[in-house]
Formats: C-alpha cells, sequence, structure tokens
C-alpha cells in the first residue's frame, strides 16, 4: 500500500464505527426476505444514512477531500427530487421515498471507495460478504430441504418461489452469484500474492464450489445466466489487469477458462436432475409462462419508455406508470419491470442512463487507477475480485429486478465502491465545506427514513385489523402522523366507506370523510387505478352519476387488464343504463386476464339481465 495517503488516528477511528454500522447492515439485511419489506427497506436506510452521515462530518472535521464517487452518489437521488418538484413523476411520493433509499445505496458505494484505501478494510468487506452468503446458503439448503415452499416455516400468497430467506429464488441466486464471484477472486488473490496454493487460496475455492452448488439448487435460470458473465467478467479482468503478453496470456486465458468450467461443472453435478432439466431450459430458446410474461412487461416497459424517453417516469414509480401500456397478464399487479435495466429507463429516461454511466465509468477509472499503480497484489487482486462480483449482479440485473431488493442492492455497492477505490488522491474534490454539507444533508435523510420506517410499521398494524370501527381508530392517528403514506388514507377511506352504510341509506358524512381520504391518497399517487375506481363508487353512493362515470372511466384507463376495475366499470356502467358500454367493458377483459372467461362474463351479465339476446352478446367472440 505504499504512498497510500493515510488519515488521521481520529479519522480512522470515527470512520471505524461508520464502517462497522455498514457492515453490520450488510450482514443482517437478507434475512428479513432480504429487506423487501417497507419496515426493512427504510429501516437499512436509515442506518446506512448515519453512518454515512458520520463518516462525511468526519471528512469534513480534518479537511479531507471527497472522493470522486460523491458527484454521481450525490446527483442520482437529487435528480428523482427533480422529477417531483417539475411534476414528471407518476407517484411522487413513491419517487420521494426511492431518492432515500438510492442515496443511501449510492453513499455506500462512495464511502468504499474512500475506506478501501485504508489498511485491512478491503478484507473485512470481503470477508462479511463471504460470511453473510454463506450463511445464507446453508440456511437456504437445510430449508429447502425440509420446507421448500415456506420461509422461517411461514407460507403466505406472497411466498410462491422462496429459497433462503429471500422470497423469490432469482433474488437469492442473486446473492449467491455475487458470493460465488468474489469467493474464487478471493482465491485467486490468496494464489497470487503467495505464489502458491495455499490454504488460504483452498478454502476461498471450496467456498466457491459450495456457493455455486447452492446457487444451482435455487433453479435460478437468470443467475445461471448472471454466474456465466460474472466467472467471464472475472476472467477477462484477470487478463487484462495481469499485463500478460503472447504465450503467457493464452496460457493464463486457458486456465481462466478451465476454472470456470469446473466450478460450474462442480455445482451441475451437486444439484438434483430435475434442478438441471429446469436450468437447462435457460439454453433452449422456448418461452414457458415465466417467459411470456417477462416479454410482455418488457414490451410495455419499451411504450412506456417511449411516451417519456428524456426524464421517464419517476424513479421508484414503475408501479403506478406502467398499468395503462399493459396487454395483458391483468392477473399480476406488476411492480417491476422485471430488468433493472428496462426499469431505469422506464422510470427516469435517457437523463438518469447518463448519470448511471458517468458512476460506472468512475468505479472503472478507480479500478484502473488500482491495478496500474499499485504493485500489492493481494489488494490489487481484491478489488478484480469485487468488480467481477458486482458484473454478476449487473449482468443478472439485466433479466431480473436485484437491484431493487436493498439487501443485494448494498453488496453490490459496496462491492462497486470497493473495486472503485484507487490507490492515489486523484479524482478527489471538495473541502471541509462541502464534506460538511453533505454530511448534514444525509443525517437529515437517516432521520427522514427512521420517521419512514415509524409509518411503515404503522401502516402493518392498522392493515392488520378488520373490524371498520377498530381499523379507523389504529389509522387516524398513523395518518396524522405520516401523512405520506397514501396506503393508509386509502384503507382508512375503505373503512368510512363500510361504516357510511346504514340500512336503508348512507350516511353522507361518513362518505365525505371516505372520499377526502381518497383525494389524499391521489394527490401523493395521481395514477392509482384501484383507489379512482373507489372514489367511483363513492360518488355513485352520494348520487354524483356524472363524476362517479367520469372516475370510473379515469380507473379504467389507468389500470386496463385489472379484472375487479374492469368489473367495476361495467357494473356501474350497466347501473346507470349504458348497456352496450357495460357488455364492452366486460368483453375488453378477454385476452388481458386469465380470470375472464365467456362462461364466467355471461354469469356476471346475467346478474344485470335475463335478456338471452344481451347475454349471448357478452360472451361472443
Amino acid at each position: 500500500m505504499g504512498g497510500t495517503a493515510q488519515p488521521a488516528p481520529h479519522v480512522l477511528r470515527t470512520a471505524a464505527v461508520a464502517e462497522a454500522l455498514i457492515l453490520a447492515t450488510i450482514a443482517a439485511a437478507p434475512w428479513p426476505y432480504g429487506s423487501a419489506t417497507d419496515v426493512a427497506r427504510y429501516a437499512v436506510t436509515a442506518v446506512l444514512l448515519v453512518a454515512l452521515a458520520i463518516w462525511a462530518l468526519d471528512l469534513a472535521r480534518a479537511g479531507k477531500a471527497l472522493p470522486c464517487l460523491i458527484g454521481p452518489a450525490v446527483a442520482l437521488p437529487a435528480f428523482a427530487a427533480v422529477q417531483v418538484i417539475l411534476g414528471r413523476s407518476a407517484a411522487p411520493i413513491f419517487t420521494l421515498e426511492a431518492a432515500l433509499v438510492l442515496g443511501a445505496m449510492t453513499g455506500v458505494a462512495a464511502f468504499w471507495s474512500d475506506r478501501g484505501r485504508i489498511g485491512g478494510a478491503a478484507p473485512r468487506l470481503v470477508i462479511v460478504v463471504l460470511a453473510t452468503c454463506a450463511a445464507q446458503a446453508i440456511f437456504g439448503a437445510v430449508q429447502w430441504s425440509v420446507h421448500p415452499t415456506r420461509i422461517y416455516g411461514n407460507a403466505t400468497e406472497y411466498v410462491t418461489m422462496p429459497f433462503g430467506s429471500y422470497v423469490n429464488h432469482n433474488h437469492f441466486a442473486g446473492l449467491m452469484g455475487m458470493g460465488a464471484v468474489l469467493a474464487a477472486g478471493l482465491a485467486v488473490a490468496y494464489a497470487g500474492a503467495r505464489r502458491s496454493v495455499s490454504p488460504a487460496a483452498l478454502a476461498s475455492g471450496g467456498a466457491a464450489l459450495g456457493l455455486v452448488a447452492v446457487h444451482l439448487a435455487s433453479r435460478s435460470r437468470g443467475g445461471l445466466v448472471a454466474l456465466l458473465g460474472g466467472l467471464t467478467a472475472l476472467g477477462a479482468l484477470w487478463l487484462v489487469a495481469g499485463h500478460a503478453t503472447g504465450k503467457r496470456r493464452r496460457i493464463a486465458g486457458v486456465v481462466a477458462a478451465g476454472l470456470v468450467v469446473l466450478v460450474l461443472a462442480f455445482g451441475w453435478a451437486a444439484i438434483p436432475a430435475d434442478s438441471r432439466r429446469h436450468l437447462a431450459t435457460a439454453f433452449s430458446g422456448s418461452v414457458d409462462g415465466s417467459g411470456a410474461y417477462r416479454i410482455d412487461v418488457a414490451a410495455a416497459t419499451l411504450r412506456a419508455f417511449s411516451d417519456r424517453p428524456l426524464l421517464g417516469w419517476g424513479v421508484g414509480a414503475f408501479e403506478d406508470a406502467i398499468p395503462p401500456y399493459k396487454r395483458a397478464h391483468g392477473d399480476v399487479r406488476v411492480r417491476h419491470a422485471e430488468s433493472d435495466a428496462l426499469e431505469l429507463l422506464a422510470e427516469g429516461g435517457i437523463a438518469l442512463l447518463v448519470l448511471v454511466a458517468w458512476m460506472l465509468f468512475l468505479v472503472l477509472r478507480g479500478l484502473r487507477d488500482r491495478v496500474t499503480t499499485s504493485r500489492d497484489r493481494f489488494r490489487n487482486a481484491l478489488a478484480l475480485a469485487a468488480a467481477g462480483s458486482a458484473a454478476t449482479l449487473l449482468v443478472h440485473s439485466l433479466i431480473d429486478f436485484n437491484l431493487r431488493l436493498p439487501a443485494n442492492a448494498l453488496v453490490f455497492s459496496a462491492l462497486a465502491g470497493l473495486a472503485a477505490a484507487p490507490r492515489t488522491d486523484a479524482g478527489s474534490f471538495g473541502g471541509r465545506s462541502l464534506s460538511t454539507a453533505i454530511g448534514a444533508g444525509w443525517f437529515v435523510l437517516a432521520v427522514a427514513a427512521g420517521w419512514r420506517t415509524a409509518g411503515a410499521v404503522a401502516e402493518e398494524s392498522g392493515l392488520r385489523t378488520r373490524n371498520p370501527v377498530q381499523r379507523v381508530a389504529v389509522l387516524t392517528p398513523a395518518v396524522s402522523s405520516h401523512p405520506y403514506a397514501a396506503g393508509m388514507f386509502r384503507a382508512r377511506a375503505q373503512a368510512w366507506r363500510d361504516l357510511a352504510w346504514r340500512p336503508p341509506a348512507w350516511d353522507p358524512l361518513r362518505l365525505l370523510r371516505a372520499e377526502n381520504d381518497l383525494r389524499r391518497a391521489l394527490d401523493l399517487r395521481p395514477r392509482w387505478g384501484e383507489a379512482w375506481a373507489d372514489l367511483a363508487w363513492l360518488r355513485a353512493f352520494q348520487g354524483d352519476a356524472t363524476n362517479a362515470r367520469d372516475a370510473m372511466l379515469k380507473a379504467s384507463a389507468l389500470d386496463p387488464t385489472h379484472l375487479g376495475v374492469g368489473l367495476a366499470t361495467a357494473d356501474l356502467l350497466w347501473r346507470q343504463g349504458d348497456i352496450d358500454g357495460a357488455i364492452d367493458r366486460l368483453r375488453r377483459l378477454k385476452g388481458v386476464h386469465p380470470g375472464w372467461t365467456p362462461e364466467r362474463a355471461r354469469a356476471i351479465a346475467s346478474q344485470w339481465t335475463r335478456d338471452q339476446r344481451v347475454l349471448e352478446r357478452v360472451a361472443a367472440p
């Protein structure tokens, strides 16, 4: 590490606190379902932002410059805020919430691009990541053999393809893929540093083989493709950075290819035959139900992007932006594009793509600085291992949304930052004032993330309460403390609506309260089709037929493949005497929702009329 600038002792001590917080979060984040729940997501975000604030404020106290990655680390969440300010987000509250998470994750990359230059910080990060992956691998293998459809012994409607502590096996594979490539790179680092096959190199290689086996056992076809891509990237980086030429490079290339084949062959042989048959379909070219769904969602995402190519629909707002562009699979509420790359395009357009490219450029520049100026073979190999590991998730993110899982995004960001940690101070910028401002900003965001975590806890409690009287009692103080919670406003509106029915009439005051809550929800999520449908019925109950129709047609336009919204639209139109409109709405659901059948449509229409000619029109081709 000769020539690397060393910080003052108090900086080391204070930065060590920030490092410990981040490492602890990396170890803990996968266990609460990959931190996919709102409570876990924002709790993780709050802890990371506190750590980042400690680090930045200590840099300010020491008068040290910020790493160059701080530019895109700040610009990316700032871009989300600009989308809200300019009114370009389909769901402003979702975009602000996404900015919190994005700021934490990009900040972690900046942190490790600085911290990774100091002493034993890089090995500590690698050890924590590999220990976390190993713990998940062991847990996943045991749980799969005992309860393959459960997590912690529990099964819900959302747990369909679990593995480890992840609801989706593809996201488990995302973590395992990073761990496997990182372990392989660590084995190379130990072997290269000692120029022999040491016990540490053998242990790291064994860890890589074990992680590959469990990775393949998860049956993730996208994960298999990503693993191939990550190992190939690691081999390519090893060749390019090894400065070998001619015959030596050819030999090294053959060795690298042989090691890749060996690792995959071991994993392939270690898994059951049915898992091998399933994984083999990744290269067969056939399109099953999952493949057809991904293709449809990708097409819808590209249609959304083509309408707003420059600034997109708002970071984090994909769930509300995409429904109008769907043409099928109406039974699935699409929250992600099944591809981080496509979702990035739809949410942020070309502008966000440029910012991401800027960050990638700085990572590669830092990696080049490391491997071309340092003679520390072991530390250089760690940087290459981190880069190969991060590349694995990038490949996987082309065909899945691993970067939307906080646990996986955190590991990716930390490893990308470690890969970007240069040997020299080249590219650093800013001074005490900038470090202070950014540190204070991170602290404010940490408070906001903590507030959002408390709101998520309150929302979970409120939604578990079924009795409408109790739900209003629970949610009223919650929405007062957390006025950003669109879901809580809608839930309270539904409770007020249920309480408003006093046979034989509706209570107008309670209907008004329900409408006010729905309006608050729609202010936060203006393209929420289900909430517009709720509002339409409230207006119908109030006797406002015209506005009820307008709201329901808007709901149908915003979510045209939603079966509930489509049936509600048909029902309302029938009640208002628009028979042709009602029949048309029923028939529009054909082919876009698997729950629609001619028999079901006829059964619904038979509740309205006995006229056989009308019923035949409903079920006609």
